[in-house]
């Protein structure tokens, strides 16, 4: 169907410089293959997306939404966040609301500009994954660092603390969580330390522990072997490794970070 190609949703102007006629539009719909959305625009019926969401509210798909489907990071909220204009007078059905003109543009009337979405989830997220969807945009090349440098001198005052100690290494929004929190009870962390000849472990921890957090997919055993020897190279060169998945930073940081504090603390009476 043509409006598939129009990226399956279109307003009545758009499907009639196509070619659509006002029966054509009615038999489509009679016969189920498009679905109106609200008056003037239409999509196809086998849309099920969050841009129907938007559409249907005279919005665009924004904040968290726009970054959860390009990879960035972009906390746990699966709700779908739509931005209306500040001139609308309803609220998005089924959608978190954000009331505010568009600051870095639509790409298409229903999706905002990568740009907007993060600085919308700037203003959306608390401090910690704020800072972590900055990370993971530039990570994912979502955005250049330059760009988001730029929503950084913007951004609301309370991310200021953490924009100023912003890196660009994080393979994850998970590993600028570990990281951000170990230096900030002291420890020093580099990220993509090196372990030579076997590629780069992501976090290491005072130059005596490596951390490995594993929230990538699986990759098979291939790659499990080569981990393995990565892990047993560091071990050998007197580099404690401990692995952690996800669970571990959100659900058991306490915890975890006490395992980590008995594994430095180790580490280093063994080195002496």
């Amino acid at each position: 169907m043509a409006i598939c190609n129009l990226g399956h949703i279109a307003r009545t102007a758009t499907l009639r410089a196509q070619g659509w006629t006002r029966a054509s539009i009615a038999g489509a719909l009679a016969r189920g293959e498009l679905v109106r959305l609200r008056r003037g625009t239409y999509a196809c019926a086998h849309l099920d997306h969050p841009l129907a969401v938007a559409a249907r509210s005279a919005g665009a798909l924004t904040c968290v939404s726009v970054l959860r489907e390009l990879g960035v990071w972009s906390g746990h909220d699966r709700r779908i966040h739509v931005q209306l204009a500040t001139s609308s007078s309803r609220a998005a059905v089924g959608a978190v609301s954000h009331w505010s003109n568009a600051r870095f543009g639509h790409s298409t009337p229903w999706r905002a500009t990568t740009m907007e979405a993060l600085w919308q989830a700037m203003h959306c997220l608390d401090e910690e994954n704020a800072i972590a969807a900055m990370e993971s945009a530039v990570a994912e090349g979502a955005l250049t660092e330059a760009q988001v440098r730029r929503l950084g001198v913007l951004a609301p005052r309370r991310l200021q603390h953490g924009i100023r100690d912003l890196e660009f290494t994080s393979g994850s929004g998970n590993e600028t969580f570990v990281r951000r929190r170990l230096r900030g009870v002291g420890f020093s962390v580099v990220a993509q330390g090196e372990v030579p000849g076997l590629g780069h472990q992501d976090l290491v921890v005072d130059e005596l522990v490596g951390l490995e957090i594993d929230s990538r997919e699986w990759h098979g055993e291939k790659q499990a072997a080569k981990d393995r020897d990565r892990d047993r190279i560091s071990e050998s060169l007197g580099r404690r490794v401990l692995r952690i998945s996800p669970s571990h930073v959100h659900a058991t940081w306490p915890h975890t970070l006490s395992t980590i504090e008995r594994m430095v603390a180790d580490a280093r009476r063994a080195r002496r």
